[in-house]
């Protein structure tokens, strides 16, 4: 539900494209220290990930659907290469609608902190004094 770690208003179109697989959520190997999770989401049992996976996962529930939140792995994925972590969730359902009712109640605010509306203000006279 995020694009390079910025969240996706629910009214973006782009959240209504659901991906199926075989949701893997397991234990992470990476982490020796404490304890973490890891989702992927695969073409089938063992296969290849569809969509970048999500590393310290918390798995929530939140009306019906599972919702997890993690970390996903941004930039090339090369063992020289470095990536930046970025926050990403997903929504898990059995039944895409129950998914989309709750990504309805997704209100993402501007980001910049400016809203359209603040362009029917009338610019300030010049010179300012």
């Amino acid at each position: 539900m995020r694009e390079n770690g910025q969240r996706i208003a629910g009214a973006d179109p782009r959240l209504r494209r659901g991906v199926e697989g075989w949701l893997d959520f397991s234990r992470s190997v990476m982490d020796v220290q404490q304890p973490s999770w890891e989702a992927h989401l695969r073409d089938g049992r063992g296969g290849k990930d569809l969509v970048l996976p999500l590393y310290r996962a918390r798995l929530l529930r939140v009306d019906g659907v599972l919702h997890l939140a993690g970390r996903e792995s941004l930039g090339r994925q090369t063992q020289k290469a470095k990536s930046r972590p970025a926050p990403q969730s997903w929504l898990v359902a059995l039944d895409p609608l129950d998914a989309l009712r709750l990504i309805d109640k997704v209100y993402v605010g501007s980001a910049t902190g400016f809203t359209a509306e603040d362009d029917d203000e009338p610019e300030p006279e010049w010179p300012m004094g």
